[in-house]
């Protein structure tokens, strides 16, 4: 067999074994979260399982350096939060976004170059039959509690793209801001937004060669990595019950 065929047999061998591994262990934290439940719990949760099984794969491929992600989530926005956010050429403009459900809805889509995030902590809630509601909880980096822990390794993504409905926070540093250029214009660092995203010509759009936002809270439908991103320390569980900012900092690790 030629080395390129070994090589590629390899790689394809070894992410699959990386892909059953998180998905055992994603199964594994949602047995432990909702333990106390019976009866046809394993039935109703084994689609969730396998849904977040496939996300806890993805995700350790990225940390393996193993996969650049590029995916969009609609129809239920969800939560992001980060003690601050550092970007480099950053540009926005206003947009709206096709939901699979509930029609369209007005977002904000916002592009980086590159960001380092002092921490990560993304919250997704979902309602089972019988299970009731529970929450998909994505960390990495420091603690997320709004405060800064000295040496810790950041968060790191390269062409990152997101749209969100409303955003708040502190802004720390704003440098080279353009506000109110024309949408179609807008590109971080000469870069374009990846289509179907597009400005339209005379509408409203920012661009900013520095953005760092302190105390970051805010709304995603989607988040489109074109490049790559670093997650230290990362950690995903499956709990029950809606958790919001405050559980980002108190929730417990899960077991390894």
């Amino acid at each position: 067999m030629p080395v390129a065929s070994r090589v590629r047999a390899a790689s394809g061998a070894w992410a699959d074994q990386l892909r059953a591994d998180a998905a055992a262990r994603t199964e594994t934290m949602v047995d432990s979260a909702l333990s106390t439940r019976r009866g046809t719990r394993r039935r109703v949760v084994a689609p969730a399982v396998a849904g977040f099984a496939a996300l806890g794969a993805m995700f350790t491929l990225v940390t393996q350096n193993a996969l650049a992600v590029n995916f969009t989530s609609v129809d239920t926005a969800y939560k992001v939060y980060t003690n601050k956010i550092s970007g480099t050429h950053g540009a926005g403009f206003i947009d709206e976004q096709q939901t699979k459900n509930n029609g369209k809805v007005a977002v904000s889509e916002m592009g980086f170059a590159e960001a380092k995030l002092a921490g990560l902590c993304a919250i997704a809630h979902q309602n089972l039959p019988t299970v009731g509601d529970v929450s998909f909880v994505l960390r990495a980096g420091e603690t997320v509690d709004g405060t800064l822990e000295a040496g810790a390794e950041q968060v790191s993504a390269t062409k990152l793209f997101f749209a969100s409905p409303g955003l708040s926070g502190y802004g720390d540093e704003i440098a080279s801001l353009n506000l109110g250029q024309s949408a179609d214009s807008v590109t971080m660092n000469g870069d374009t937004f990846p289509a179907p995203m597009a400005g339209a010509p005379g509408a409203f759009g920012l661009q900013a060669k520095v953005l760092t936002i302190s105390n970051l809270k805010s709304q995603a439908y989607g988040i489109d990595l074109q490049g790559s991103i670093k997650l230290p320390n990362l950690r995903i569980q499956i709990v029950p019950g809606k958790k919001d900012h405050a559980d980002c900092a108190t929730l417990a690790n899960p077991a390894s």
